[in-house]
């Protein structure tokens, strides 16, 4: 999409929103419409944009709003780089617990039938 088109309508919402709100406010609730209602392609190129040009021909409260995306953003790919601590990796076991098809000692498995004494 045209990136021309992509400023003015964030500029756009953010007008609208800044008549209803402080401008801090504003800017959230611009960030908050561009990832509820904006394509995820619209809203990469916008945050290229930001990144490559600081927002130049944003309002201020629309660049506000690109910044919150941007910090956003940059906090998603951070998380998703690095599995939170104590979370399992994949196909690594932690310690003491079973590993996906071992049953541990003493318990039987869901469908198998029990065998020996009391079964």
């Amino acid at each position: 999409m045209n990136i021309d088109l992509l400023i003015k309508m964030t500029n756009e919402i953010g007008d609208f929103f800044v008549g209803t709100t402080d401008a801090q406010q504003a800017a959230r609730d611009v960030a908050n419409h561009l990832r509820r209602f904006w394509d995820p392609r619209m809203r990469r190129q916008m945050l290229s944009y930001y990144e490559q040009r600081q927002g130049a021909g944003l309002s201020e409260v629309a660049r506000n709003a690109v910044a919150l995306l941007a910090a956003a953003s940059k906090a998603e790919q951070g998380a998703a780089a690095a599995p939170p601590s104590g979370t399992p990796t994949p196909g690594k076991p932690t310690a003491g617990k079973p590993t996906a098809g071992k049953p541990t000692a003493g318990k039987p498995t869901p469908g198998k039938p029990t065998t020996g004494a009391g079964a």
